[in-house]
């Protein structure tokens, strides 16, 4: 028996390291690709480690303007569109989870029929047409900031809460309002946690919207950016830019280098968050999930 289980440990903790080589390597490698020289990476090839290491590629990246302006556009919809979307699915939840509330067996289809079943493309644009959202940052914000599946999980969290504490507050006069924000917010820091974390990688890495709904290249986001980059249809521009520039740059930078140090630029501030909300992130997905 215990033979049976050390192979099975053996085996099952081989293919888990398997699998996060296959998912780190290609990170692994578009970073190191991104360190490397734009002539040395034509004749060597990169692995693990930079070829001719430089950062030339990423002075390059953060002297381009509409970089930068990209980024900041990025940050600010990610930042906007996340507090938001808290504050709606979070009143949303609570208003639900409330056993009082009057056709509540009638409401909640409300929320889980779209989690299913979508409008389609070109209802869905003909609706941000007539709000007037076109070509408004405003297009970020509102049309994503209610999730039928947050609001649920938020809502099984908040049902986990002892009621007793609530029954305390509204003999002391508290009203809803004022129960749920002195009771229910500071208590829900893990879930509020986890639902930030999921919408903000969403915002951060959404660049369809941008397309859709957006044609002042003022209002584009970073992501959008970068996929015409991947596409090439900046890069060529954005590499004779930086020769002109730089005669350094011109030796130690490529499309391809350029290429992967933009890439990395739009990967490192979700790497650079998570860590902070690693624990919240677990303990609020397995809070929230228990009556689920």
């Amino acid at each position: 028996m215990r033979t049976r289980l050390k192979l099975f440990d053996l085996t099952a903790g081989t293919l888990f390291i398997l699998l996060c080589f296959l998912t780190i390597y290609p990170f692994l490698y578009a970073l190191s690709y991104s360190l490397s020289s734009g002539q040395e990476v034509l004749t060597e090839k990169v692995t693990f480690w930079p070829v001719g290491f430089t950062l030339e590629n990423y002075r390059t990246v953060f002297a381009n303007n509409s970089i930068l302006h990209a980024f900041m556009i990025s940050v600010l919809k990610t930042t906007a569109g996340t507090l938001f979307s808290l504050v709606v699915i979070a009143t949303a939840a609570y208003s639900v989870s409330k056993r009082h509330l009057i056709m509540k067996k009638w409401i909640l289809p409300f929320f889980i029929i779209p989690m299913y079943v979508s409008g389609g493309l070109l209802p869905f644009y003909i609706l941000i047409y007539n709000l007037g959202l076109m070509n408004t940052f405003m297009v970020y914000i509102l049309p994503g900031a209610f999730s039928g599946l947050f609001m649920f999980l938020m809502k099984v969290y908040y049902e986990t809460l002892p009621g007793e504490v609530e029954e305390s507050a509204k003999i002391d006069g508290a009203g809803d309002f004022r129960i749920f924000v002195s009771i229910f917010v500071p208590l829900s820091a893990p879930v509020y946690a986890t639902v930030a974390l999921f919408v903000g990688v969403g915002q951060w890495n959404a660049w369809f919207d941008a397309l859709l709904f957006v044609s002042n290249d003022q209002l584009h986001p970073l992501q959008l950016l970068l996929q015409n980059i991947l596409r090439e249809a900046e890069i060529t521009t954005f590499a004779q830019v930086a020769a002109l520039s730089s005669p350094q740059a011109v030796k130690q930078t490529s499309v391809e280098t350029l290429r992967m140090a933009t890439l990395m630029v739009a990967t490192f501030p979700i790497l650079f968050i998570y860590p902070f909300f690693q624990r919240y992130f677990i303990k609020g997905v397995a809070l929230g999930a228990v009556k689920g």
